[in-house]
């Protein structure tokens, strides 16, 4: 029995490449009871990376304070324009002149912050347009005959600037915050119908109904903007949600990753240990020098299944990682060589004109034949044969591992990972993987579609 010859390690050193991605935030709203049915299950249109829409959109996220000091400069040149032009006509007080003209622009200046201190923009704006509304009605200096002799300082058009910041503040508070918000908005609504009732009245004799109608029409101009940002708030969170879960989706099929590899370097050292074990235990009584160099072989081999999990468990620790040092088919004939070596009579046999194949099909390619030797090593009996061929067809390469099973196989029990992780890995770069027994051993034969630059594909 050839099974104590010394083996020489031939798996190349292993690089796994980690690629994460920091959360920042991970706010989920699955199953909580504080969050309002609404706010669950919607889902807003993202606009498209190339569209300006989306620049713009993360022109904003990425400098927001220069975002809202330009939102409030453009306010100011529109609204307040048109208010500054719109009071030519109109006279108040200077004592309430003065007061309106601060309320307006504590109005303004509530846009600015109201992404970085919400409570506090919303509680300005609240009080500003509460002077507003409560302000006495400015006088017509040029009236027409039937039109209105005064109007609400609420009519002006910077009152519109309140609308911004109810948005602005509902997408970002809680849900009980944001039906705070919504209340003294609403409440609001009440004070500012019943404050212009006297100055619409004057239009027509069913002043009641057009009151009625401003009013409704002030209500759903609040209920909107209020349900607008309570959209963008549940689609920032639905972006926190999928961002926190693509993530951990990507920590398990890393951890699937690297299970797979860890079983690779591992499963083979050690099923040389065994068969290695097993000879010098046969030969120790007879020839305690072939033992000696089993022992001898067993200690190599394990050295160098330490030395590539210790590979493993740096890259892991590494911030980092460098560039990936990964097994391809040049490395098949060491492999291959090696498990000769250890008492079980491997050939590599190659047909066909190659092709170039992707850094992950050469990986895969040489997972699936260091799997098969390893089944052969651990199952086989002895003198066992193991026939590796690679056949290089056009549209595809089909590599077969296939052993006799020897003269009588060894029963060395086993869960099977490695076969599922021999067809996850086919699998992941578009092949297709058989496994099953020959007529006395046990083949392995996999599939790798041959993939050009045109059509893309794994590799």
């Amino acid at each position: 029995m050839s099974a104590t010859a010394p083996i020489r390690p031939a798996t190349p050193p292993l690089t796994i490449a980690i690629r994460t991605e920091p959360v920042s935030e991970a706010v989920s709203t699955a199953g909580r009871a504080d969050v309002h049915p609404y706010d669950r299950g919607v889902s807003l249109p993202v606009p498209e990376p190339g569209h300006w829409l989306g620049r713009v959109d993360r022109w904003s996220k990425a400098h927001g304070r220069a975002s809202d000091a330009l939102t409030g400069f453009a306010l100011v040149a529109v609204l307040g324009v048109l208010s500054i032009s719109a009071v030519q006509g109109m006279r108040w007080s200077t004592a309430w002149a003065l007061v309106l003209v601060t309320s307006f622009a504590v109005l303004q200046l509530s846009v600015v912050f109201r992404r970085f201190a919400p409570a506090v923009a919303y509680a300005s704006a609240s009080l500003a347009m509460l002077v507003i509304v409560l302000a006495p009605d400015g006088r017509v200096v040029d009236q027409v005959a039937g039109g209105p002799t005064h109007v609400p300082a609420l009519f002006l058009p910077s009152s519109l600037v309140f609308l911004l910041v109810l948005y602005g503040v509902a997408a970002r508070v809680d849900v009980a915050g944001s039906r705070v918000v919504l209340a003294v908005a609403l409440a609001g609504v009440a004070i500012a119908t019943g404050s212009t009732a006297d100055a619409l009245r004057q239009l027509t004799a069913a002043g009641w109904l057009v009151t009625f109608y401003v009013g409704v029409g002030l209500a759903l101009s609040v209920l909107m903007a209020w349900n607008l940002g309570r959209l963008a708030a549940v689609r920032r969170a639905r972006a926190l949600i999928e961002r926190a879960e693509s993530a951990r989706v990507a920590v398990l099929e890393e951890r699937a990753r690297i299970a797979r590899e860890t079983h690779d370097i591992v499963a083979h050292s050690l099923a040389v240990i065994v068969r290695q074990a097993e000879g010098g235990a046969f030969v120790a009584g007879r020839d305690p020098a072939r033992a000696v160099q089993a022992l001898q072989t067993i200690a190599d081999a394990g050295r160098a299944a330490l030395t590539d999990m210790r590979g493993v468990l740096g890259v892991l620790r590494e911030q980092e990682p460098g560039p990936a040092s990964r097994p391809a088919l040049a490395d098949l004939a060491p492999l291959v060589a090696g498990v000769r070596e250890a008492g079980v009579h491997a050939e590599l046999a190659e047909s066909g004109v190659p092709f170039t194949l992707g850094a992950t099909t050469e990986l895969a390619v040489y997972r699936l034949v260091q799997e098969g030797l390893t089944n052969a090593v651990k199952h086989a009996g002895p003198r066992a044969r193991v026939a590796v061929v690679l056949s290089w067809q056009p549209e595809a390469l089909t590599v077969t591992v296939a052993d006799d099973g020897g003269e009588v196989p060894v029963p060395v029990p086993g869960t099977g990972a490695g076969l599922q992780g021999m067809r996850e890995r086919v699998a992941a770069v578009g092949g297709t993987l058989s496994a099953a027994p020959g007529d006395r051993g046990f083949q392995v034969r996999a599939r790798f579609p041959r993939v050009t630059q045109s059509s893309g594909g794994p590799g």
